[in-house]
């Protein structure tokens, strides 16, 4: 069984340093990236929807999209933050066509896939690998 390298955070600790470290699968890199940067994406996410309880699982789907394609991204070269943001948006901008054209009308529970999703990435159980923002509560699904 092979164990993963542990890396400590350094005080000069890049983004694009985590994101490499990701695309290698390093949870504790991934650990350290979200601690940096959820409150920006979620206040991001949030303005954009002008709901928290739409932009926590945006914003949880923002997260589990750099663990997939930080293996194969461009932002390990490029600027990490302009890349997560993108993301964020484009998330955004997704939710928002949702809630437009009447999302009880599918019923999809975006929510519990991105807990499976990121957890089978991780190895764990769903719920054990995620925890909303601070100064949020979780919610059981997305408005339908």
């Amino acid at each position: 069984m092979t164990v993963p390298p542990v890396h400590t955070m350094s005080a000069t600790e890049s983004l694009s340093d985590l994101v490499r470290r990701i695309a290698d699968r390093d949870q504790a890199a991934f650990s350290r990236l979200y601690r940096r940067l959820v409150r920006s994406v979620f206040l991001q996410v949030c303005e954009s929807l002008g709901s928290p309880a739409d932009a926590v699982p945006v914003t949880r789907a923002v997260f589990v999209e750099v663990w997939r394609l930080a293996p194969v991204s461009d932002a390990r070269r490029d600027d990490v933050l302009v890349w997560i943001t993108g993301i964020a948006a484009r998330r955004a901008g997704d939710k928002l066509r949702e809630i437009d054209h009447d999302s009880s009308a599918v019923s999809t529970d975006y929510d519990g896939h991105f807990d499976r999703e990121l957890a089978a990435g991780f190895g764990t159980e769903p719920s054990t690998v995620w925890s909303a923002p601070p100064g949020t509560r979780r919610t059981g699904g997305l408005r339908h």
